[in-house]
């Protein structure tokens, strides 16, 4: 899967730079971000209506360069990890992508797809699915995102990335 066109465009189009960086905390070590850089989600997530607000920045790890961290500017004790795919991808079909887009109003060249990505470790392994039924469609020309549910049982809520 190729995921380098999209993390590309949204670290262009999304982020840009700015005099006033703030250090904090989180769970998966110190990150650098910056609020003006916010993503918003005017409806929230889902279980999580009261948070709007939310900074998208590389992992602390390089061990998990694939996947984004998506930290909450809201409750900095809320942050996901997420895995960005383009419209061609082997997760979600480009077409249903495009419909969403459609619903949504978001110009598929402005689209940056996320996947939030659940960890279960396991005696003797670790497992990792992601979210594919309801992922989170970022209009990086807009900063406004969505987390979009796809009225259909072709995806799954834990799609298996990884044993």
């Amino acid at each position: 899967m190729m995921m380098g066109v999209a993390v590309n465009r949204l670290e262009s189009s999304v982020f840009f730079k700015t005099d006033e960086p703030e250090v904090i905390d989180t769970r998966f070590g110190k990150i650098t971000l910056q609020k003006n850089n916010a993503i918003a989600f005017p409806r929230g997530l889902l279980g999580m209506p009261n948070r709007f607000h939310f900074f998208l920045t590389d992992f602390p790890s390089t061990k998990l360069q694939r996947f984004k961290l998506l930290q909450s500017l809201d409750d900095y004790g809320l942050s996901f990890i997420t895995l960005p795919i383009n419209l061609q991808n082997d997760i979600i079909m480009a077409e249903d992508l495009t419909h969403a887009c459609a619903e949504l109003k978001i110009a598929p060249e402005n689209l940056v797809t996320l996947l939030i990505v659940s960890v279960q470790r396991l005696p003797g392994k670790t497992v990792i699915s992601a979210n594919a039924r309801a992922p989170l469609l970022i209009d990086t020309s807009m900063r406004l995102a969505a987390q979009y549910v796809f009225p259909t049982d072709r995806y799954q809520v834990q799609h298996l990335i990884t044993t």
